[in-house]
């Protein structure tokens, strides 16, 4: 999602796009086994990436307002260690990073990156059941780093880092303890041609944004799909569809960040299963799974970030919980319909991912 930010850079600039950058990074870790079927398989392993990048100097006013991030896209490998069970990992994973403190010479950042993972080797009951971390091929992809960087010339750097890889499929496949990858590692960064120099921040007045006046506020509609595995009530490879309804309604208080509340609407398909698997008696009315929730959406161009936590007001099968937390992108196509992606959690554990289109009323 956050590499439209630098394709759109390219149509607006010459064929060779301002603050371009290569990064190749190494890195040997080791996978964490958070439930104690998974230490059967504990490994170390190498990781390797690489990454097309592009420096932000300020052209937009989000740009300087989040200190001058670097955007890209990157292509990640590993060979989970070498394990028959475990395979090997791929991932294309769009990411931006955020410089906490940059000088001409050194730089401190933290990286986010968000994308779609495939892995070679999945559960089977028969003939893999050891591998209790993914029970599908294809999964998100999630990267966070802490990097430190170290400019030898204005076009050529040098970093050191520490991060953590995980894979996930958000429980549309059981079994779902994911992989968490623990690594740290060294890299190198080159400028494709002579990096521009930030433009000056201009200076910010967020008293505009003090009054409701229309223009500051936001209501954002949206319509997602989840597909969900129960396999403790169902068995192994069957999956129900969850539909959930979204309305947010938003007050911006900066030029990046609003925050508001919002109303879910939740027609969980697994939930008839357990229900009748209970031998609890139920019509679809109460299958309903009304919520209310805190919002806030932070903005970086065309790609936005929206976080809710709230609590679902009713419904008959409540087995996961009534608390509830979505971490969602939403990205934005033109004439306020957007896409989006989000991961719904019930008190920290996934529950599923979801796809959805929207709409959104500034």
């Amino acid at each position: 999602m956050l590499i439209s930010n630098t394709l759109s850079a390219t149509t607006n600039d010459t064929i060779f796009v301002p603050n371009l950058q290569i990064e190749v990074r190494a890195s040997y870790g080791f996978i964490i086994c958070h439930h104690p079927e998974m230490k059967a398989l504990s490994t170390h392993l190498p990781l390797f990436e690489i990454s097309l990048d592009q420096a932000t100097f300020g052209r937009k006013s989000w740009q300087s307002r989040s200190n001058y991030p670097t955007i890209g896209m990157s292509f990640l490998y590993t060979d989970l260690g070498g394990r028959p069970e475990l395979g090997q990992a791929f991932a294309v994973i769009p990411h931006m990073t955020f410089h906490c403190l940059k000088s001409q010479r050194h730089q401190l950042s933290f990286k986010l990156g968000i994308g779609v993972g495939y892995v070679t080797k999945t559960y089977d009951r028969v003939t893999n059941p050891k591998n209790t971390f993914v029970g599908s091929h294809v999964n998100a992809a999630i990267e966070l780093s802490f990097d430190y960087n170290y400019m030898v010339t204005n076009r050529l750097g040098l970093k050191a880092f520490v991060g953590l890889t995980h894979f996930s499929n958000g429980a549309s496949r059981s079994p779902n303890n994911g992989i968490n990858i623990a690594h740290v590692g060294i890299g190198a960064n080159y400028f494709l041609s002579q990096p521009k120099q930030r433009l000056p921040k201009q200076p910010s007045d967020n008293k505009q944004y003090r009054s409701w006046k229309k223009e500051n506020l936001t209501f954002i509609f949206g319509l997602s799909l989840s597909k969900k595995d129960i396999e403790e009530y169902l068995g192994y490879n069957k999956a129900w569809i969850v539909y959930n309804f979204q309305f947010n309604a938003l007050k911006r208080v900066t030029e990046m960040s609003k925050f508001g509340i919002g109303f879910d609407l939740v027609y969980d398909n697994t939930d008839k299963e357990i229900l009748a698997h209970k031998g609890i008696e139920f019509d679809d009315f109460e299958i309903l799974k009304p919520g209310i929730n805190a919002a806030y959406e932070i903005a970086f161009g065309n790609t936005s970030f929206m976080i809710n936590f709230g609590c679902h007001l009713s419904g008959k099968d409540l087995c996961e919980g009534r608390v509830y937390q979505k971490l969602g992108a939403l990205q934005h196509l033109g004439k306020g319909v957007f896409v989006t992606i989000a991961l719904t959690t019930h008190y920290g554990w996934a529950d599923y991912i979801g796809l959805g289109i929207g709409y959104r009323i500034h």
